[in-house]
């Protein structure tokens, strides 16, 4: 039967499974790739005007291996025309919306046109730009941030990147966008059979923001050069916090037991040696009586009960002493052997 404190160690694994579980529940990132659509979901990004839309082509060429799932979306935007705008829904309490920037300056630019000018819309609602002039550099930057919003109510929402211009052609490749939502709220969405709203932009909307109504939550757009590894900002993950802690204080219950059950064994080994020094001392103390009894047993007893052989003996003796000292008086002196 196994002691309470095996019992403890036993049980230990399932309440560190049990509570990470529970932590790690609580938040989960989503990607929506521009050509595989949401992870989750599997719903795809909608794309209009569609047939201006290409599928990782048209004049500008990034490397593939270095976008996410090595595609984009690409279309280029004349003025005069409608926006053109990618599009797709998802339930979450946070977003962020990534792109390629092409940086190339005159003469490159003949080849395609660089020039980055983002509108979005979250909710129907416009909520910030986007705008980067191509600089002193023929490159592409990679997985840039053009969209982050942390201060989302948690719930299904719309949102549409759209690329306009009055003055000058607009390039836009989109890659990915990464939302974080939580389990209650997968479970609970229908995002899953809904596709993604359709958001009737129009050219005076994006000139005069004015006339929409605006987002109060905190919203993040850039205007600056974008980097090469641009990426969501670190915030404390609770989740991540709560799941080290646990694991730090099991692992110490873990150590602390480790070395009780050791002390406890080492005691136990000595105590077994001091057993067994005992009992080999009183087998030694045992063998020695029954040795010494047994030699008591075997000995043959001298009896004086012949007296006469005894003083047999005691004459034999005498006589001989006696023939010895005859002997040496009969012996000549030294000096008469001369």
């Amino acid at each position: 039967m196994p002691t309470p404190m095996l019992s403890a160690v036993m049980l230990l694994p399932s309440f560190l499974s049990v509570a990470g579980a529970t932590v790690n529940a609580a938040l989960r990132n989503v990607t929506i790739d521009d050509h595989f659509g949401d992870a989750m979901t599997h719903v795809v990004p909608s794309y209009i005007p569609p047939d201006e839309w290409s599928l990782s082509g048209g004049s500008a060429r990034p490397i593939a291996s270095l976008a996410h799932d090595e595609t984009w979306h690409d279309v280029t935007y004349h003025p005069g025309n409608a926006p053109h705008k990618a599009s797709f829904s998802f339930t979450g309490v946070s977003l962020y919306v990534y792109c390629i920037i092409a940086n190339t300056p005159p003469p490159h630019s003949a080849t395609f046109d660089a020039f980055a000018n983002y509108t979005f819309f979250l909710d129907e609602e416009l909520v910030g730009t986007y705008t980067h002039q191509a600089e002193k550099t023929h490159d592409f930057f990679y997985n840039v941030a053009v969209y982050v919003n942390q201060s989302m109510t948690n719930g299904s929402h719309s949102f549409s990147i759209a690329a306009y211009s009055k003055d000058q052609p607009v390039l836009l490749l989109f890659d990915y966008a990464v939302y974080t939502t939580t389990d209650e709220s997968l479970d609970s969405a229908t995002v899953s059979s809904q596709k993604p709203k359709t958001l009737h932009t129009s050219a005076e909307t994006i000139e005069n923001p004015q006339s929409s109504s605006h987002t109060s939550g905190v919203l993040y757009t850039s205007t600056n050069t974008p980097g090469v590894n641009n990426g969501p900002k670190s915030h404390p993950n609770v989740g991540a916090i709560i799941s080290g802690t646990l694991g730090g204080i099991a692992f110490a219950i873990c150590i602390r037991i480790f070395f009780v059950i050791r002390v406890r064994r080492r005691r136990r080994q000595q105590q077994r040696r001091r057993r067994r020094r005992r009992r080999q001392q009183q087998t030694r103390k045992m063998s020695g009586r029954q040795l010494s009894n047994r030699r008591k047993e075997n000995a043959i007893p001298i009896t004086h009960n012949h007296d006469g052989t005894i003083r047999e003996l005691r004459q034999i003796i005498q006589d001989l002493r006696a023939e010895k000292r005859v002997m040496r008086a009969a012996m000549p002196p030294p000096h008469a052997a001369r």
